[in-house]
């Protein structure tokens, strides 16, 4: 039941962000935020066979310091975000209706809830179990979302001012970073640095979110 309960989280995470836009935006258009979610799902598809490619390679688990290194920050980090980051790019940052650093953090969001809400599924009935995955199952959801942020933010920056790519290729760093520490953390167990490494991701997270605030879509 428990299992099940963790399968939830990503969807009623997105549910709570359409319910909190549609308050404060009652008039607004929320088609692309689910074409946002659309592309979290189909992009998950991948990262399941790079996970059993993974599996295949033995370089999944908490084998070796080096194995665990190149996965979390390989084929979990870096694949999750490029994931999120290649639709958000190419398409969602070019819509008339994209606005800028606030957009780019909820759409980045979007993205990211439905890509944890198939990965988790797969993840929790298929996936090869190493220590620390019933906390993975439990804040895939919300850690990506955090890391959606500062992709999201930087992405959205990307489009408001000369130097896209620099923006982009931050965004893109930064989020594979504190992915790969987040998926290294849990798999060497250890809660005590999770637990502050998610309190400040959440720190650094909330600053991004009021900076967007105040940004102009206009700034140069």
């Amino acid at each position: 039941m428990e299992r099940y309960f963790t399968l939830l989280i990503s969807p009623l995470l997105f549910v709570c962000l359409y319910l909190y836009l549609k308050y404060r935006y009652p008039k607004g258009e929320f088609g692309l935020l689910f074409r946002a979610l659309l592309y979290g799902l189909v992009m998950a598809l991948p990262l399941v066979a790079l996970d059993q490619a993974a599996h295949y390679l033995r370089i999944d688990g908490a084998m070796s310091l080096r194995r665990m290194i190149i996965y979390s920050f390989v084929f979990i980090g870096f694949a999750h975000e490029l994931s999120k980051f290649l639709p958000l790019h190419y398409d969602i940052t070019r819509r008339k209706i994209f606005g800028g650093a606030a957009d780019g953090i909820v759409y980045a969001m979007a993205v990211a809830l439905g890509l944890t809400t198939v990965f988790a599924v797969y993840y929790s009935f298929f996936g090869n179990h190493a220590e620390g995955d019933w906390l993975y199952l439990i804040t895939i959801g919300p850690m990506n979302a955090l890391f959606a942020v500062i992709l999201g933010f930087f992405t959205g920056m990307g489009k408001m001012r000369k130097n896209r790519f620099i923006d982009s290729m931050t965004g893109l760093g930064a989020a594979t970073f504190f992915h790969g520490i987040f998926r290294f953390t849990l798999l060497s167990n250890d809660i005590l640095f999770f637990t502050a490494f998610a309190a400040g991701t959440l720190l650094i997270a909330f600053i991004l979110i009021q900076r967007s605030r105040y940004v102009k879509p206009d700034s140069k």
